[in-house]
């Protein structure tokens, strides 16, 4: 028999609602009157699309109209689907009827419908594939051929029979455009704007760890979003089943669903069952606390299984699971009540107790997705499974997690699928704190190690990290350390973070910084460090006046971090990086790591740059400097990365002068496009000269800005880059830069890029290596032969003394082992006196460190000095 929900929708749709006959796998028909029959059946866009088909809309049904909020919940329950087929779960998601009409050219040779009604969701499931179909082909170009083939074309047609769907005559050019694969993603096109928003929504949701996620999207798609199929033969029939679909009503909510599903089970014990639990229960929580509960108690059920839009299903499995027993169902009911006192805990934490404290912590953060964590750590605690001091401890581990995750910039979106795994981990039969720390420890999970966090706090902006609120936090928390007497009250609008080096410098900061190096470059590097931070309650008055001014303030303040700024002579380099380093000290011992197993790797991180590009808006374009401005990289990696993947959106990064780089090329070799009309036809505007119109540049701030990334507000256009032009770049630079971003990332490239930079405004060569494994080295020129006394490979920076001990003047063994002491004073290199005429080597990803960046520059600069006067 045909399922009931497919029955339901023919039930609603056929007038007089007379279903004639219902066969297994076999159409349904239905009569509407006298003469007049409709076939239904359901069906997926697998099967609807299947052979030679088409499907046309009329030109008198309406243009394409879909917008942000139909896609993002369809979008919404693909996602749900998709983890549902990653876990081999039969499930599936109607998603609406499909009325067709014989169309004028049906045929023998060609099935052609009209499409009477559905032509907004077909049109936007054609519009998905043709993303997938693009994102796939990064990796595997057979993609485009096999949904183009299967799916999206009739091969053996010419002109506008081609198309499996042919959408009305306003979006049919902008359609076909998508399907060939040259989409149009202008300001006023709703189709370029569907088909944008699946591109950056795979990139969302690509992980690199899982090679089968974007497939499992297409799956979805394609066979897992159930139509109702329903073939008429006139017209008028058509419209008023249309009519009568649509018809709409205002539902329950989940928990509303739950209720009435308890207490139609408890017909003797409902009034008590009511009385003594449910209500009280109400009364503590809210409805979004109780909707909340109902998730939580599912997912302390079933650990990752667990879905958020399926908590009335879920519960009914639970209260079925008793028999219908009424005692077992009073238990089920007296189980939420005590559940729901361990949330109102998190969510209200009042009493004056250690843990109270942790969990105040937790909820200023806004760490929902711990939540499932948390309550089963209270649930051991009241049934004597854990102890105060295990609780207490585990929870410091999980606040250590999220604070070393943010300041080393690692993305919150995988938190709410980890913690759920980690709820199910946590039995009691051993100590909880311990289970907790060691499951969060995984490498994948990036819980960064003592090392790698001090690297992180000296180093990452994190002014740009997370949001405000929580970095007022983590700042709130190293003043505690100095057993400070001021509470900081965080819900005081007027306590802000403060730079103390500011974001726009006047001439007296830079002179200072002038000192220690190019003020300019010094202060890109330092401004956003947590050592140049923080907190205090008249940002507006310290603004950029001169240190010795901005000094006499902080010394009144009530903080004690503020009062030791103040103890400082002047404000630079030296003063920053001691404080982060004292910093760093205090925040290992507020904040423990994980169980260490072994070194953290190199990152490899391109998904802020991927989600900027995904993120632009239409008739936008930026730069090459702004990109490498907003993840800490150069100019030139960005360029050879984007030039080397397909990537949504790559074709509207330009030069700052708004050209398009003389290394642009298209991802698809076969592309013959013009870069400038497919610019155009994006709404880019050009002047005479071929300059993109500046007003439509997106600048590092507005991409920060468009992200949420924190801060974003306050980025002056002094900060972006001003001038990004790479230049053009040989082939085998281009292939060194793409191998060292993919396998050492975008900071070590830019390290890399902007060390090569150096050496040349300085005279010197750079030679790149035409190997497989490409390979990069300064060449430092002696009268008779050229020196590389570095060479950089993708994953490694390589001393080359085997070499340089048949070369003058390192010949000489005391030279060798002078150039070995000048590099090992670079922070985490150690290279033994024993590989004096070997090829130590030490990682490349060292180099982000600016510490190591200025040893390697001042050792390759000796060399240079060492050969000149042979």
């Amino acid at each position: 028999m045909p399922s009931a929900l497919f029955r339901s929708v023919c039930e609603r749709s056929i007038r007089p609602r007379i279903v004639r006959a219902l066969c297994h796998d076999r159409p349904v028909l239905c009569c509407t009157g006298p003469g007049a029959c409709v076939k239904a059946n359901e069906t997926t866009l697998r099967n609807l699309i299947k052979g030679e088909i088409q499907l046309m809309v009329p030109l008198y049904q309406r243009p394409y109209a879909w917008e942000r909020e139909q896609l993002r919940r369809l979008w919404s329950d693909i996602e749900v689907q998709a983890e549902a087929l990653a876990k081999e779960q039969v499930a599936s998601h109607f998603l609406g009827s499909v009325v067709l009409a014989p169309g004028p050219d049906l045929s023998p040779s060609l099935s052609q419908w009209v499409v009477v009604d559905g032509q907004q969701r077909l049109t936007t499931l054609l519009l998905a594939l043709c993303a997938l179909r693009d994102h796939q082909a990064a990796e595997d170009p057979r993609s485009v051929e096999r949904i183009n083939e299967l799916h999206l074309i009739n091969k053996y047609k010419d002109g506008d029979l081609r198309y499996r769907l042919l959408p009305t005559q306003v979006d049919r050019e902008a359609f076909k455009a998508c399907i060939e694969g040259y989409p149009n993603s202008g300001p006023d096109s709703r189709v370029g704007s569907a088909y944008q928003f699946f591109r950056t929504k795979l990139v969302e949701i690509d992980d690199p760890a899982d090679d089968q996620d974007v497939r499992r999207i297409e799956t979805v798609v394609l066979d897992r979003l159930s139509l109702v199929h329903i073939q008429v033969d006139k017209d008028d029939n058509a419209f008023r089943i249309f009519e009568s679909i649509n018809n709409t009503g205002m539902g329950l909510s989940q928990v509303d669903l739950i209720r009435n599903y308890v207490f139609m089970c408890l017909p003797r014990k409902s009034r008590h069952v009511y009385d003594t639990y449910w209500l009280p229960m109400q009364k503590l929580l809210g409805a979004k606390g109780l909707d909340q509960l109902m998730y939580l108690v599912l997912v302390l059920e079933y650990g990752d299984e667990a879905q958020y839009k399926d908590a009335y299903r879920g519960h009914q499995d639970l209260l079925r699971a008793t028999g219908g027993s009424e005692e077992r169902i009073e238990q089920y009911v007296k189980d939420l009540a005590r559940r729901a006192r361990y949330l109102h805990r998190i969510l209200e934490p009042n009493e004056d107790h250690p843990i109270d404290a942790r969990l105040r912590f937790l909820n200023d953060w806004k760490a929902n997705t711990v939540y499932p964590v948390v309550m089963r750590l209270l649930e051991l605690q009241d049934q004597g499974d854990a102890t105060n001091d295990e609780v207490l401890e585990a929870l410091g581990y999980l606040e250590s997690f999220l604070v070393r995750r943010l300041i080393g910039g690692v993305t919150s979106g995988s938190l709410n699928k980890i913690f759920m795994r980690v709820t199910r981990q946590l039995t009691g039969e051993e100590p909880v704190a311990k289970v907790l720390r060691t499951a969060l420890s995984a490498p994948r999970l990036y819980w960064s190690t003592d090392e790698q966090f001090r690297r992180d706090i000296r180093e990452k902006a994190f002014y740009w990290q997370g949001r405000t609120v929580q970095q007022k936090l983590i700042l709130r928390r190293l003043e505690e350390s100095y057993g400070s007497k001021e509470l900081v009250d965080l819900s005081d609008k007027k306590i802000t973070i403060e730079h103390i080096l500011p974001q726009s410098p006047g001439v007296d900061w830079l002179k200072e910084l002038a000192g220690e190096g190019d003020p300019e470059t010094l202060h890109k590097e330092l401004v956003h460090t947590l050592g140049n931070l923080t907190l205090t309650g008249y940002n507006s008055e310290l603004g950029n006046m001169p240190f010795g001014k901005k000094k006499d303030l902080l010394s009144h303040s009530g903080l004690v971090m503020n009062q030791r700024v103040a103890k400082q002579e002047r404000w630079g380099k030296a003063e920053i990086t001691t404080r982060a380093e004292e910093i760093a000290d205090r925040a290992v011992g507020i904040w423990a790591g994980p169980v260490e197993t072994g070194p953290v790797g190199p990152s490899r991180d391109w998904s802020l740059l991927h989600a900027a590009l995904a993120a632009l808006p239409p008739g936008t374009w930026t730069s090459y400097g702004d990109l490498a401005e907003l993840i800490g990289s150069h100019a030139v990696p960005v360029g050879a990365h984007l030039a080397g993947t397909r990537i949504l959106n790559s074709h509207r990064v330009l030069k700052s002068t708004g050209e398009v780089s003389d290394n642009f090329r298209w991802a698809d070799e076969n592309d013959e496009r013009d870069a400038y009309n497919v610019l155009k036809a994006d709404g880019i505007k050009f002047d005479e000269r071929g300059r993109a119109e500046p007003a439509q540049r997106i600048s590092a701030r507005e991409m920060a800005e468009l992200l949420g990334l924190p801060g974003a507000e306050d980025i002056t256009e002094a900060d972006s880059a001003s001038s990004d032009d790479v230049g053009t770049i040989s082939e085998w630079e281009q292939r060194f830069f793409q191998q060292l971003g993919e396998a050492s990332g975008p900071q070590a490239a830019g390290a890399v890029s902007r060390l090569l930079e150096w050496w040349r405004d300085r005279g010197g060569d750079v030679q790149f290596g035409r190997s497989a494994g490409a390979s990069c080295a300064p060449a430092v020129k002696g009268l008779s032969e050229t020196l590389h006394p570095i060479r950089f490979y993708a994953k490694t920076v390589e001393v080359t003394f085997g070499v340089l001990k048949k070369r003058v003047p390192f010949k000489d063994p005391e030279l060798r082992e002078e150039l070995r002491r000048r590099i090992n004073e670079a922070p985490g290199v150690d290279i033994p006196a024993a590989k004096l005429e070997l090829y130590p080597s030490f990682p490349i990803t060292l180099l982000a460190n600016e510490a190591v960046w200025d040893v390697v520059v001042a050792a390759l600069d000796w060399c240079a000095d060492q050969v000149k006067p042979h």
